[in-house]
């Protein structure tokens, strides 16, 4: 699967294959480190990436960094690789948690402009007013 940016269509997560920062990147369905693995239910899930052998995690704070790393190997422990869906937006999308901060989504918005992030993905808290850049959705690509 591919995890889709809610309001940036066509943007999607993908672990970087140099470094262990994760990127938001035009869809390209024959890039392996944009593919992703779910363990578990909605509430409580891995995502592992197979191209990079890892998991994404959560580094902790407001605008904490989501980075990938071994299973197993979180400094915040092992909620620290698990996240969770939001509920369902009437935009159809649902914002990406993290499990061990459930208020710190993933963001999509370039910290300089309404448009999708050129810099490594990081979290924010949900806020009142705009979210759509917090909202994602699973998507099959096949």
């Amino acid at each position: 699967m591919m995890i889709e940016s809610g309001t940036f269509h066509g943007y999607v997560l993908c672990a970087s294959p140099t470094d262990e920062s994760v990127w938001l990147k035009p869809i390209n369905t024959g890039d392996p480190y944009c593919s992703w693995m779910a363990f578990g239910p909605a509430s409580q899930f891995t995502l592992f990436n197979p191209a990079k052998g890892q998991v994404m995690a959560y580094t902790g704070g407001n605008e904490g960094a989501v980075v990938m790393e071994a299973p197993g190997t979180s400094s915040l422990g092992a909620n620290g690789e698990l996240w969770s869906w939001g509920g369902q937006e009437d935009w159809g999308a649902a914002a990406l948690q993290s499990f061990w901060d459930s208020g710190q989504n993933v963001d999509a918005k370039s910290p300089n402009g309404d448009s999708p992030r050129t810099d490594p993905v990081r979290t924010r808290g949900w806020r009142h007013g705009y979210q759509r850049e917090l909202t994602w959705n699973a998507i099959t690509v096949g």
